[in-house]
């Protein structure tokens, strides 16, 4: 369980960022502050599902794709599903 919440947590960081979105900016969007987004980053055990499904919505991913190992590219932002 602590690995799939590790998931969570990188994962909305790394979609965040792809999506060229600060924690403040997706707080605003979802109308709380940015202490509250950057809690639920370090912390997704503390997200409803129906948060995250928004978190989701916004950064343009599936719900499912937060519950798995992804990688990054760097130079170009490709976001690779690793289901091991």
């Amino acid at each position: 369980m602590k690995e799939k919440l590790q998931y969570i947590s990188n994962n909305m960081k790394s979609y965040r960022i792809r999506m060229g979105y600060n924690q403040e900016k997706m707080a605003q969007i979802l109308g709380i502050s940015r202490i509250t987004y950057c809690d639920y980053e370090v912390n997704p055990q503390k997200l409803k599902i129906e948060t995250l499904q928004d978190i989701a919505d916004i950064l343009r991913c599936n719900l499912s794709d937060f519950f798995v190992q992804i990688s990054v590219t760097e130079s170009n932002g490709i976001i690779q599903r690793n289901e091991s």
